[in-house]
């Protein structure tokens, strides 16, 4: 007797969730319903537990050959931990290709002179073997963006991105609003002055963060300080000395090798966080700094894995569709743990 193919309300029963919820998750489109990563792994290990075959995986087997996406990093990021900050994007990628019905590959380069991993080596273009790419790194090379963008080579860039004089496909956090969500609820306890310790190496996903602290700022016509974009390695105690004599109560920082700087120079002042001043994270990350567990903001890397690749199969099945391909999700952040009401 002929076993019949399971369906999408198989998938829901067996996972405990809505059908929609099931649909959301196997196109990739989970992030924008706020779905949180626990009940989408729940929802593809029923998947897998059933055989569902979802729409991208018959799409699959009709073709001769499964789509090759290459997965390419401007940076060392392979192998990883799960504690890694990359960790999460590759889950996120190597889940929606399966669900998708494509291979992978892991393209590498030796760095350049600058240190950078780049794409096109002696004028040739070393992601040529794969249908499409995906793109990984903090500090991406231009110059090779652009020229993929220009040659027409199908690829998404996991982060956002702009190339001057092309348009690329990215997917990216929406640090931006993030970021004023925080200013927000600080706000909403009371705080009205306000530092900022940002990385000195300025990229969108930078740029976005500041931007939006800025612009929180201006909506409730409070001062915007200066902000101090700088190499760990060059703070001091006469920066923190400053903010305080400003009566700064809430500091926002970009990386957690500044926030160790920080909070050794906390220390060094006899300061307690939160309750002589308030620290938020601006990106979420594994790495312990001290014993308290920070305020941060969550970048949701899994959902942008997945997206990418999601948006990556439709550039290759449907190039000429008509579909969003600059794509920034939401984030969630918590203030538990280092932020409390301003003391002052």
């Amino acid at each position: 007797m002929k076993k019949t193919a399971s369906r999408q309300a198989d998938v829901a029963k067996a996972a405990g969730v809505s059908q929609s919820t099931v649909s959301m998750v196997m196109n990739g489109t989970a992030d924008l319903g706020r779905i949180s990563a626990g009940t989408q792994r729940r929802v593809l290990d029923a998947a897998r537990r059933l055989q569902y075959a979802p729409a991208g995986q018959r799409r699959a087997v009709a073709r001769t050959t499964p789509h090759l996406l290459g997965v390419h990093t401007f940076e060392p990021i392979f192998p990883t931990s799960s504690r890694d900050y990359y960790f999460e994007f590759l889950r996120g990628i190597e889940e929606q290709a399966a669900a998708e019905g494509c291979n992978l590959v892991l393209f590498t380069a030796a760095p350049d002179e600058s240190g950078v991993r780049r794409i096109f080596a002696d004028d040739t273009n070393g992601l040529r073997q794969a249908s499409g790419s995906l793109l990984l790194g903090h500090h991406a090379d231009r110059e090779d963006l652009a020229r993929l963008a220009y040659e027409g080579y199908p690829f998404v860039y996991v982060g956002h991105r702009e190339v001057p004089g092309a348009s690329i496909s990215y997917v990216g956090g929406d640090y931006r609003t993030a970021t004023g969500e925080i200013v927000d609820d600080l706000v909403a306890l009371g705080h009205r002055t306000f530092a900022y310790l940002g990385e000195h190496s300025r990229d969108e996903p930078q740029e976005d963060r500041w931007t939006g602290f800025a612009g929180a700022l201006q909506r409730y016509d409070l001062p915007v300080p200066s902000p101090v974009f700088e190499q760990p390695s060059g703070l001091t105690t006469g920066w923190l000395d400053r903010a305080l004599a400003a009566g700064t109560t809430a500091i926002l920082v970009e990386s957690v090798n500044l926030l160790r700087v920080l909070a050794a120079m906390l220390n060094l002042r006899g300061l307690s966080v939160p309750g002589d001043l308030s620290v938020v994270l601006l990106v979420d990350d594994e790495t312990e700094v001290g014993s308290l567990p920070w305020a941060m903001l969550r970048v949701p890397r899994n959902a942008m894995g997945r997206r990418a690749v999601r948006l990556l199969t439709s550039m290759l099945t449907e190039p000429d569709g008509d579909y969003e391909r600059q794509i920034l999700l939401p984030c969630e952040h918590t203030l538990e743990g280092t932020v409390g009401p301003s003391p002052r």
